[in-house]
């Protein structure tokens, strides 16, 4: 199987938990919108019903004009908080009507809807013969109490399901030791993001810099270490470090490299008998630390197949399907004592 490096593992971890969370958005929306398309239709049918059976009732005063009947029909539908107006017209005129207030209380009927309601009409019919229609108007008040207590649990359930879905990444990261990475990554970019010690000087420490620097490259014989106080120049206005100084010191002085091999050779004297000891414990997770190391101090010695062997010891050990992971940390721990072996000859 190709090898998976850990920037695309982590991409992809990233990439399936916002399509999880994307999701279960979506299908909270999609229930919020099905409630409030279930609660119109029901209003709606609500309203033609409660028509039917008021013009039931109204046919006989509407067709006599018993406009006291009337009015105690409507007044006794008007007990249902959930009709905000009732209207009884005929061929003659309106009949009777009420609709509520501000303070949802009924008064007479005026020709003004303040609310955004539902409307619900049935014709007044008496032997046959229509004589006049009823109307009907359902406030939507009570429907959206119970719209607002649906999306309220839709918000619960998606915070929930959001949270187990980052545990659940966060579990995976733990797993494959990418949470230490990422905090270590974080942990450079805000010290690189924190200003030096002397950010307050910069141009005094440039300048110097790069006098020294010039002074350094046009000796003839290569005696470019002088310290700062051979220029007259105090040692407060020097950078403590300066990798591009340092860079042009290793290149003119041969000496740089048996210095580096010295620090290689005590630093990994012993990482064959610990590569050893952590692949028979099997402790994935500091193998692949130790080979990142190698990885990357390898190239300091020009020890090409080091670091292809550590780089193909980290891919089989992060590969649960590879069946060669021990011969891949043999062939490191040969690799790594073969170069121990040649530095330890070095004069």
């Amino acid at each position: 199987m190709p090898y998976i490096t850990h920037g695309t593992r982590r991409w992809l971890a990233l990439a399936a938990w916002a399509a999880g969370l994307l999701l279960f958005l979506l299908l909270g929306l999609w229930n919020l919108n099905s409630s409030r398309r279930d609660a119109e239709n029901r209003l709606i049918s609500e309203a033609g019903r409660t028509a039917a059976q008021l013009a039931a009732l109204l046919s006989l005063p509407a067709w006599e004009l018993d406009e006291l009947t009337a009015r105690t029909i409507v007044m006794a539908a008007m007990e249902d908080d959930s009709i905000y107006a009732v209207k009884v017209q005929t061929k003659r005129g309106m009949l009777e009507g009420q609709r509520r207030n501000y303070q949802w209380e009924p008064v007479p009927w005026d020709d003004e809807i303040a609310e955004n309601t539902v409307q619900g009409m049935n014709p007044l019919k008496m032997e046959g013969r229509t004589v006049g229609s009823v109307e009907v108007y359902l406030s939507p008040r009570l429907s959206a109490e119970e719209q607002a207590l649906t999306a309220r649990r839709e918000v619960w359930r998606f915070a929930l399901a959001a949270l187990f879905w980052t545990g659940v990444l966060l579990l995976l990261l733990w797993h494959w030791g990418d949470l230490a990475r990422l905090r270590r990554l974080l942990a450079r970019k805000t010290d690189a993001a924190l200003p030096g010690p002397d950010a307050s000087a910069p141009e005094k420490i440039v300048l110097g810099l790069s006098a020294s620097t010039a002074e350094g490259d046009n000796a003839p014989d290569g005696r470019d270490g002088r310290t700062p106080q051979a220029h007259g120049a105090p040692v407060s206005c020097f950078a403590p470090v300066n990798p591009a100084l340092g860079r042009s010191f290793q290149r003119k002085h041969a000496d740089a490299w048996q210095i580096t091999a010295g620090l290689f050779r005590q630093c990994f004297a012993r990482a064959p008998e610990l590569l050893s000891r952590l692949y028979a414990d099997g402790e994935t997770a500091g193998l692949c630390h130790l080979g990142r190391m190698l990885e990357l101090a390898a190239p300091c010695l020009g020890a090409t197949r080091l670091a292809e062997a550590a780089r193909a010891m980290q891919a089989a050990l992060n590969d649960p399907q590879c069946e060669t992971a021990a011969l891949a940390v043999e062939e490191c721990m040969r690799a790594l004592e073969d170069v121990l072996a040649a530095l330890g000859g070095e004069k």
